[in-house]
């Protein structure tokens, strides 16, 4: 079974702008459980977090979205970004779209590219994009138009439209040429099979199959729970949060009271950052003059992902501190204590642990992301 890539895409920088801006920053930030953002005309960038998200305005600048359900009506003259359970592309965007979700349909047109990772990836007919696609996705459907290249790898990838240069796929279990396949270039595949080119289907350029053997199911080795490193990272958990308590009292519960008040939208920032950071550090590496900045996000991204489990199990403390009624009886390092170490415990499950991590960074990030920023909007609103 095609075992899928994973490709994280960064916006952490908001953390940073957002402690470093004041109220000149412009931007426009959405969230709630049904987000909609209605016809119009919106200046961005726009930041949407939610559970259903719907965008029918045309936006000036750069979407970032994360949710269950992601879809973009109208026009974005910048990038999209966006993380989901469903993302569905039915407007135009003029730059890039970068995409992390089960199920992603793209059916207007990309002015730039498209990378995206998913179980399914659907470009349906009379999509554009009019330069490379890079998918790898389990099932790959491409039915509409692709102006250069169409890279990535999948388990069943079936092509019925234009590919206007080379088609390379490093690994497919089963490749399929359409009727209406157009290839420009040439086509490069890697796969236990030789693809199935249907009549009618063209391709300009040479053709090269590389033989690969069939996957065999991978046989997961069991770790047995290792006491010396769970007990490493209780204490250095800690220590660190000792460490931070000192430096700023309250900083613990200003965290804890967002991540309680507004989990969902903890957890959906949370997501939108943690798939979008990588992404960001790397454009700015890229750029030269951004290295300081991206090494900045670098080092911000490393210490939340150290951080998230003693940030959830400071949390966690705190909800059993408020149902025993331990508050203002026992000293606060007990509660976060018992909580830091159910929190380790239950993240050395098999599985289930691997779950529960994720969600653990996600609501670390997304809550320590709106503490900031509404800290940001109380400081402006005393400005003023």
């Amino acid at each position: 079974m095609f075992k899928r890539k994973k490709w994280f895409a960064p916006a952490l920088v908001l953390l940073v702008l957002l402690s470093l801006a004041g109220s000149a920053f412009a931007m426009e930030i959405r969230n709630g459980d049904n987000v909609s953002v209605p016809a119009g005309t919106l200046k961005g960038p726009l930041f949407v977090a939610g559970n259903e998200i719907v965008i029918d305005a045309d936006v000036d600048g750069d979407v970032f979205a994360a949710g269950q359900t992601v879809i973009i009506n109208g026009r974005v003259s910048g990038d999209l970004l966006a993380a989901a359970r469903t993302i569905r592309i039915n407007g135009n965007v003029s730059g890039d779209a970068r995409c992390a979700a089960q199920d992603i349909d793209v059916k207007g047109e990309l002015g730039q590219s498209l990378t995206a990772a998913a179980s399914e990836v659907r470009q349906l007919d009379g999509s554009r994009v009019n330069r490379d696609a890079l998918v790898f996705a389990n099932q790959i459907t491409a039915s509409g138009l692709v102006g250069r290249q169409y890279l990535g790898a999948g388990g069943t990838a079936r092509i019925n439209g234009t590919v206007g240069n080379d088609v390379n796929f490093w690994r497919v279990e089963d490749l399929r040429l359409g009727p209406a396949a157009v290839i420009g270039g040439d086509l490069n595949y890697g796969s236990p099979h030789e693809a199935n080119v249907a009549s009618g289907a063209q391709i300009a350029g040479t053709t090269k199959w590389e033989l690969l053997e069939p996957q065999a199911p991978q046989q997961r080795q069991h770790r047995g729970f290792n006491w010396l490193e769970a007990l490493a990272w209780f204490a250095a958990g800690i220590l660190f949060w000792g460490v931070l308590t000192l430096i700023s009292p309250g900083i613990w519960r200003h965290i804890s009271q967002t991540m309680r008040h507004s989990p969902g939208h903890s957890l959906g920032w949370g997501l939108l950052l943690l798939l979008l950071t990588p992404l960001v550090v790397l454009l700015l590496l890229i750029t030269v003059i951004g290295i300081p900045l991206s090494l900045v996000l670098l080092a911000i991204y490393g210490i939340l992902l150290y951080a998230a489990k003693i940030i959830v199990g400071d949390v966690i403390g705190r909800l059993l501190a408020t149902r025993f009624g331990w508050e203002g009886r026992v000293n606060t390092i007990l509660p976060f204590l018992l909580g830091f170490a159910l929190l380790l415990f239950l993240t050395s499950i098999p599985v289930v642990g691997l779950i529960i991590s994720i969600a653990t960074v996600c609501l670390a990030m997304g809550a320590v992301f709106l503490a900031i920023y509404h800290w940001r909007q109380s400081n402006t609103h005393l400005e003023h």
